[in-house]
């Protein structure tokens, strides 16, 4: 069950953290989860008051996702440098471990599965914005809504490969995944970031008392 969540969590990261690339700014997101069956709605218990939170500024980029109870991840890039750090805190301790975002965007796009979108007529306010239901379904079946306004402008370089088809921003997000269902909603946008968030914010040392690790290892994880 756990693995369920954790790469269902991992879906999240990659499509809102990699496409929220505003100039600059910080949008947050809550997520909503729910399950189906007591021995997943346990665990689910443990993932409430889950947050994300995205921070950008020109190339540079800052996820932070609170996973309840369990864990929280961030990843910061850089894509000028081709450079980006993850650092992951929680039950297993702390971890870190430094990325070449143009070797893992290689292997995403090796990996990258297979999948349709159909682009629909429903539509919801989100924040004010009118968002347009877009459904992506993936080749093993796996369907997740995006809610999408084209009235925000974003920069989505390097990451094309995630949103190919994709037009808009998502103000909302959902998937179902055996059982277990996530809603991702974004709850404010702001377009400019502090002096001290700047200099604080994308900072890609390791910082103390975190043991750094390698993609290998993350992927022994059952990430």
């Amino acid at each position: 069950m756990k693995k369920i969540i954790l790469s269902t969590i991992l879906v999240l990261t990659a499509t809102f953290g990699a496409k929220a690339q505003l100039t600059e700014g910080h949008i947050s997101y809550k997520i909503e989860m729910t399950a189906d069956n007591p021995e997943m709605a346990m665990a689910v218990g443990m993932m409430q008051g889950s947050t994300l939170d995205t921070y950008v500024s020109g190339d540079k980029t800052r996820t932070e996702m609170k996973m309840g109870t369990m864990m929280t991840t961030s990843t910061v890039t850089d894509m000028k440098t081709n450079k980006g750090l993850m650092l992951m805190s929680g039950m297993m301790g702390n971890q870190a471990m430094p990325m070449d975002l143009e070797e893992l965007n290689k292997d995403a796009e090796a990996n990258m599965p297979k999948f349709e979108i159909t682009k629909t007529d429903e539509t919801k306010e989100i924040l004010g914005y009118t968002c347009t239901r877009i459904i992506l379904t993936m080749e093993e079946g796996l369907e997740l809504n995006y809610y999408v306004t084209d009235k925000i402008s974003v920069n989505t370089s390097g990451q094309k490969m995630y949103f190919e088809g994709i037009e808009g921003f998502p103000l909302q997000f959902e998937l179902n995944n055996q059982g277990l269902k996530m809603v991702m909603t974004t709850t404010a946008i702001e377009t400019a970031l502090s002096k001290e968030q700047k200099s604080t914010l994308f900072d890609l040392s390791i910082p103390k008392g975190y043991k750094e690790m390698t993609m290998d290892d993350l992927k022994k994880m059952g990430m």
